[in-house]
């Protein structure tokens, strides 16, 4: 999945989005009434994917995907958006802990309190390594306000 900043989403986007989002089996799913939900109406959506491995696998492919927002949207702020979801991606060859998803609270607590979040858990059968992908979704991002 590669980072975009869209303005004023059409209807391929979600169509685009669900391709993403549902192609594999989902322990969690996110489908296209999930994605439709959160694409639909928005000013802009900002679409991240990041990558991790090793003791953090999970925490460092958010932080990796965090990171590709200054350079997707600049001068946006990600923990502005009114809806977000969050996907994430393990091998079916090194399974997903319960323990590694425990950051997740801490990275929902940055956005604001009325932000409106779906999560979704995607085992990957043909990835052959350790890594896992966290694929982020964001409506309605608002710029920066300077204080």
């Amino acid at each position: 999945m590669r980072n975009e900043f869209i303005q004023h989403p059409a209807g391929n986007v979600i169509v685009e989005v669900d391709r993403l989002f549902g192609i594999r089996d989902g322990i969690i799913r996110i489908g296209v009434e999930e994605s439709k939900a959160v694409i639909s109406g928005a000013e802009n959506i900002l679409i991240l994917s990041g990558r991790g491995s090793g003791t953090n696998r999970v925490y460092d492919s958010i932080k990796n995907a965090m990171l590709n927002a200054y350079s997707t949207a600049p001068g946006y702020d990600l923990f502005s958006a009114s809806k977000v979801i969050v996907q994430i991606i393990y091998p079916a060859n090194n399974e997903l802990l319960f323990l590694e998803i425990g950051d997740m609270p801490q990275f929902a607590e940055k956005f604001l309190s009325k932000t409106e979040f779906l999560f979704g858990i995607i085992e990957h059968r043909t990835t052959k390594n350790s890594e896992v992908i966290s694929n982020i979704i964001a409506k309605n991002v608002k710029k920066y306000v300077n204080v």
